[in-house]
């Protein structure tokens, strides 16, 4: 195990391998460093249409109190120019479009052979599932979430209603749709605020645990408005901040390397809480265990939980699934991202390099494993 910064190269430990590369369901107790994907070239290659949402296009926001973390899922020209770079280095020609109402006419113009989707979209609470709904329509192929598992898990509550029909185990939680709800005899305090339907710790910060019903509905108030969506309430679990993510379909996946959040490095007046406060503003004080030291059976148990939940959510080619471990290192699913970043400092790229790939093999074993799905 080692406690790293983000720009630092972690190591990983041994684990059993199938005979194809790819670790089986439940048999791997740590990530090989393996060879990375990919090191020979393709005889094939594609016209790759790389579907972005950058934030110097979003529309403008109209509002007085709106939080400064409304645009951080949006990607930058030098990310996409990332992922451009990755594709093209296997052979691939890259063209690039926004993911926006014009993208139908372009795609009957340009007729890539397979989309890259990187899109975030610009607003509604099933934005996800926008540009997979037109690519569906217009009979694209393309990678990531399908528009129903891209809007199930860009809303929290749904997710864990799933996660809750098949047992599996997530904090108690309730949505509150105003501040004045009532609230339910399940929930206890210390409890966690956020946004219903949010990604990177949008809306999540030291105000986001609550101790007492004064704090809760203050804090419910400001989700609601800041936001303009339901809150989220939830158990709060003191514990372990555990990421776990896979590329890969059905049960022909790859696990990472399991990554532990080390709150270490961060202000002290500041939560052990992954925010975007940590994720964007403080993203350069970011440290990590990776793989994170859960021993043989807690490891298995996370990989076992994160491809189930893959799997009830209907998400395809790569995902990562957060948990918290309580104080008797007991797992909590708290959401799945079915289109996580792939930025060169996401978390899912620091655990691929974890175990020896670049960001460039993250981003071509995305697009394989898509390709793969298709047939091609």
């Amino acid at each position: 195990m080692v406690t790293s910064p983000r720009q630092q190269e972690t190591k990983s430990t041994p684990a059993k391998a199938t005979t194809n590369g790819r670790y089986a369901i439940g048999e791997s107790a740590g990530c090989a460093v393996r060879a990375a994907p990919n090191v020979q070239r393709r005889a094939r290659t594609y016209r790759v249409a790389l579907l972005v949402n950058l934030a110097r296009n979003a529309p403008p926001i109209h509002r007085d109190n709106a939080p400064p973390d409304l645009l951080v899922e949006l990607d930058t020209d030098k990310n996409v120019e990332s992922y451009a770079q990755a594709l093209r280095q296997a052979g691939h020609e890259v063209l690039i479009q926004e993911g926006n109402a014009y993208l139908a006419p372009w795609l009957d113009e340009v007729r890539p052979d397979i989309c890259f989707n990187t899109c975030e979209g610009f607003g509604g609470d099933s934005r996800e599932a926008q540009v997979p709904a037109l690519l569906e329509m217009v009979g694209a192929r393309y990678t990531g979430p399908t528009p129903l598992a891209a809007a199930i898990t860009h809303d929290k509550p749904t997710t864990k209603r799933i996660l809750h029909y098949y047992g599996m185990p997530t904090p108690h939680f309730q949505v509150f749709n105003t501040p004045d709800d009532p609230l339910r005899r399940t929930l206890h305090f210390p409890l966690f605020v956020k946004p219903a339907h949010e990604g990177t710790g949008m809306g999540i910060h030291n105000e986001s645990v609550v101790h007492n019903e004064r704090q809760l509905r203050d804090r419910v108030a400001w989700t609601i408005e800041a936001y303009q969506q339901p809150a989220l309430v939830e158990t709060y679990i003191a514990g372990r901040d555990i990421t776990c993510g896979l590329v890969g379909n059905g049960y022909d996946v790859h696990f990472f390397p399991i990554t532990e959040v080390d709150f270490s490095g961060y202000p002290p007046e500041l939560l052990p809480i992954y925010g975007s406060v940590q994720k964007v503003q403080l993203d350069h004080l970011y440290r990590n265990k990776c793989p994170a030291p859960l021993g043989e059976k807690l490891t298995r148990e996370i990989r076992r939980l994160t491809h189930q939940t893959f799997l009830v959510t209907g998400c395809r080619d790569f995902a990562r699934v957060d948990f918290r471990l309580d104080e008797h290192d007991r797992p909590f699913i708290l959401e799945i991202n079915a289109l996580p970043g792939i930025t060169p400092r996401s978390d899912l790229t620091l655990m691929a390099e974890a175990e020896g790939w670049t960001h460039g093999d993250l981003v071509r074993a995305v697009l394989d494993a898509g390709l793969k799905r298709y047939g091609m």
